[in-house]
């Protein structure tokens, strides 16, 4: 598997984790939180009921509920909320704490603020019938008590005033600033002693609004006289009074409400169960040893790469870097080792081009210096035939250097080709002709094979200095008596251009050098005739930079065939 498809697997491997933990986590989250939501609904739902109540109806109003809502959120840990008879969220804990609204159970529990009326029928008390007898106040409303012989209709009645009252007078007192707009007990008269002694007119105040609304104590008379008569069942008439007792109260208690409760949206961390912690913890395991594994794939590569380019850029040209696997890294390191490869042997080749350039001409040198030195000091006679000597060792020099020069020129791309479309048949026939000569005064037989119509696009005095360089080396090899042949023909796509000799050949071993700068196949043989040893290697460039390629076999001592390919022109000749 690629590097690269590790790295994929690794990352799927982790984010499918990651899903299946988020979602495991989840589900185990919200069963736990569910479960534990319904245990504290069961343990807590009266108390909260209770203490809401309580508030609603020792203040009258809800303004301020929503710290006691805070307060019971956090000791039980249940998410409360309150909604008005119609719907609308009067608060919530979630989001009293910043959270979102988490979700809530479908069945709502109904929070009635109103006071608990007293027992209205004591046990043993005979039922009092009053047909169309209007019920009386007491100016003391919180006074010693009802008056003798009251009946559980006018009790219902003195309470419901007292509640009444009893508001109107803790919300005089705060108004004063003497106190908080709050009754400081839940049952009747809901003032107490010292609340009535420390503020009387604020209890006057209270007691006189109520005597004095008639509207309100005629609809309340009209709704307890119907408890009043009737037959002796107590049952009927203490529902009754209780309906009543609400009606008359809810125009100035507070509103009923309706309680929905779930569990908190406020889950954190240290709130996991153990083996939801496990899995967190397993996770990031897996993510920390996947993260280490990439990073330690891919680091080490790389850093044997940084360091074996820092030992190369000081020189260290045999520096090479471990492979290990097929990936993209052991790509990348082969990669690397070519280019050091490459390096160091175009290092050596550089050095052995300056060698053998200064093998190349220390020997006409030392010829010229030789000679000059004895001329200089009268030992050698000077003649026709000394001074033409020396200048063919001159005019060594002189090709030498021209070809090093058209040499580097070629290696950088800067030489230049014009090229047109000729037949190449004809070229090889007019370059055969021009070493017939050269090649009668050495003995061999030189003859071309080269019928018309093989055209191709490329540079004609290039190619012929590249045919001029092969049929050259091929008579220079080529011993008295031997023969030479220049064929061009046609193969599919190519053009064919082969010249076979009958000299002494190449070694097997020495072939892959045929091209390099300065080889040569018997160096005494090519001193005596005066090559430069750079021809093919200009020969083999030309034939590369013109899209073909050339290409040697021989067999010692039985001769050389090279053999030259070159793109046809498909429009030539037209």
């Amino acid at each position: 598997m690629s590097f690269r498809l590790r790295i994929f697997a690794l990352v799927v491997l982790v984010a499918v984790s990651a899903i299946v933990a988020t979602a495991w986590l989840t589900l185990s989250l919200t069963t736990r939180e569910v479960t534990r939501s319904q245990a504290a609904e069961a343990q807590h739902q009266d108390r909260i009921v209770q203490e809401i109540r309580e508030y609603g109806l020792r203040h009258g109003r809800w303004p301020g509920v929503d710290q006691v809502v805070r307060g019971l959120a956090e000791s039980t840990g249940l998410h409360i909320q309150l909604r008005t008879p119609d719907g609308t969220v009067l608060t919530d804990s979630d989001t009293l704490e910043g959270n979102t609204s988490g979700p809530v159970r479908g069945a709502a529990l109904t929070i009635d603020p109103l006071p608990a009326l007293d027992p209205t029928v004591r046990p043993g008390e005979p039922i009092p019938v009053r047909v169309g007898r209007p019920f009386a106040l007491p100016a003391d409303l919180f006074g010693s008590g009802p008056s003798p012989g009251a009946g559980p209709a006018e009790r219902a009645l003195r309470q419901a005033a007292q509640y009444r009252a009893a508001l109107l007078a803790v919300r005089c007192m705060s108004d004063n600033g003497t106190a908080e707009p709050v009754l400081q007990t839940s049952r009747a008269p809901y003032l107490t002693r010292q609340q009535i002694q420390d503020s009387p007119k604020c209890v006057t105040f209270g007691t006189d609004k109520v005597n004095r609304d008639k509207v309100w104590l005629t609809e309340m008379v009209e709704m307890l006289s119907p408890c009043v008569p009737g037959r002796n069942d107590r049952e009927r008439i203490e529902s009754c009074l209780q309906q009543s007792f609400n009606r008359g109260l809810s125009g100035f208690a507070a509103t009923p409400l309706r309680l929905f409760l779930g569990f908190r949206n406020t889950t954190s961390i240290i709130d996991l169960s153990r083996p939801a912690l496990i899995g967190v913890a397993g996770l990031i395991v897996v993510a920390l040893i996947g993260t280490a594994v990439i990073a330690r794939r891919v680091s080490r590569p790389v850093w044997l790469l940084t360091e074996a380019s820092l030992r190369l850029a000081d020189g260290k040209l045999d520096v090479r870097v471990p492979i290990r696997g097929r990936g993209e890294l052991a790509l990348l390191s082969a990669s690397f080792n070519a280019m050091a490869e490459a390096v160091q042997s175009s290092e050596e080749r550089q050095r052995r081009l300056i060698a053998d350039i200064a093998h190349e001409m220390r020997t006409p040198l030392s010829n010229l210096r030789g000679y000059l030195e004895g001329l200089s000091d009268g030992v050698v006679d000077p003649s026709r035939e000394l001074f033409v000597s020396l200048h063919e060792e001159t005019l060594l020099q002189r090709r030498i250097l021209d070809d090093l020069q058209e040499l580097a020129l070629a290696e950088a791309g800067d030489l230049t080709y014009t090229r047109t479309s000729f037949d190449l048949a004809e070229l090889a026939s007019t370059s055969g002709t021009a070493h017939r000569a050269v090649a009668a005064e050495a003995g061999v037989e030189l003859e071309v094979d080269a019928p018309g119509g093989t055209w191709v696009r490329a540079d004609p005095d290039r190619m012929r200095q590249v045919i001029g360089n092969l049929l050259t080396n091929a008579i220079r090899y080529t011993d008295d008596g031997g023969h030479v042949t220049l064929t061009v023909r046609r193969d599919k796509f190519e053009a064919v251009l082969i010249v076979r000799d009958t000299g002494v050949g190449i070694a097997l071993e020495d072939q892959p050098r045929v091209f390099d700068r300065f080889w040569r196949a018997d160096p005494a043989r090519q001193r005596a005739t005066g090559g430069s040893g750079l021809g093919l290697t200009i020969a083999h460039r030309i034939v590369t930079d013109h899209g073909g390629r050339i290409e040697v076999t021989s067999t010692p001592g039985s001769g050389s065939t090279f053999t030259v390919r070159l793109p046809l022109d498909p429009w030539g000749g037209s």
